[in-house]
């Protein structure tokens, strides 16, 4: 078996999630050798979308490419980053949202041996439907299609950015022995369902938040008691404290181009 690992951090949020994955990864680095990281960032800049700074700070850091999801356009100082040389070839939106600026699917050229050429990973983004107020296509069909125009890869990824646990669950099933993996992300707590399913597809329904742990899904819990009780949404990002990472390591075949395992990985860190 020729191994390929890829680290997939879930959602960042805010400086607290950035300050600990950057505190976390070079022990992960040593402990895992991933061969390629990535991390969700549509929480990156103080829990809504992107700038080129907090990018920058995690380029620093030695992640290798970004995957988002629908809160990534409500930064407006974050949307040239999808034009940014430094970011367009690297930064995934998800493919199946109308009229957004961004690539839905990225390539990424993973050198892991000098005498071999090298592994050729697609990366992509979609979004569900269920639960979600901006204008998608229907993710199943979507992947249908660009499957049509990722033959020559070697491994393929998708960040299913989603509300409802069913809609993760069928899309799962639905990409199984058509995908290497299909990471859920969006709803910031981490399941632990951890699979290969029959097809040889890695598979979990959410990978959760590097961010707050004592918290509401990563957000300050007296902003989010507020707005539940007197339905006004308002929600802060606690600045430092303990803070969770949650990642999964996935190992893929590059002989049969199918996942081998998936593991989960939870730590909790002080900011």
């Amino acid at each position: 078996m020729t191994p390929f690992k890829i680290l997939f951090f879930g959602d960042i949020i805010g400086a607290i999630g950035r300050q600990a994955v950057i505190k976390a990864l070079p022990d992960l680095r040593e402990q895992y050798e991933p061969d390629v990281v990535i991390a969700n960032v549509e929480n990156l800049a103080h829990g809504r979308g992107i700038t080129a700074k907090t990018l920058l700070e995690l380029d620093a850091a030695g992640i290798d490419a970004y995957t988002s999801g629908n809160h990534v356009f409500e930064n407006g100082a974050g949307l040239s980053c999808f034009a940014d040389p430094r970011w367009k070839d690297r930064l995934v939106r998800p493919s199946n949202i109308m009229g957004r600026p961004g690539r839905g699917i990225i390539t990424l050229d993973v050198q892991t041996d000098e005498d071999k050429k090298p592994v050729r990973l697609v990366v992509t983004n979609l979004l569900g439907q269920l639960m979600m107020k901006d204008e998608v296509s229907n993710p199943f069909t979507a992947l249908t299609e660009i499957l049509t125009h990722t033959t020559d890869a070697d491994l393929i990824l998708v960040d299913f950015h989603a509300e409802a646990t069913s809609e993760k669950e069928a899309f799962g099933h639905f990409a199984d022995g058509k995908v290497t993996g299909v990471f859920g992300t969006h709803t910031h707590v981490p399941t632990a369902d951890q699979k290969i399913l029959p097809g040889g597809t890695a598979y979990t329904t959410d990978v959760g938040r590097n961010g707050a742990s004592d918290s509401v899904i990563g957000f300050t819990k007296a902003d989010a008691v507020h707005a539940f009780t007197v339905g006004q949404i308002a929600y802060g990002i606690p600045e430092n404290g303990k803070a969770e990472i949650n990642a999964v390591l996935l190992t893929a075949n590059l002989d049969t181009h199918r996942a081998v395992t998936l593991d989960r990985i939870r730590i909790f860190v002080d900011i």
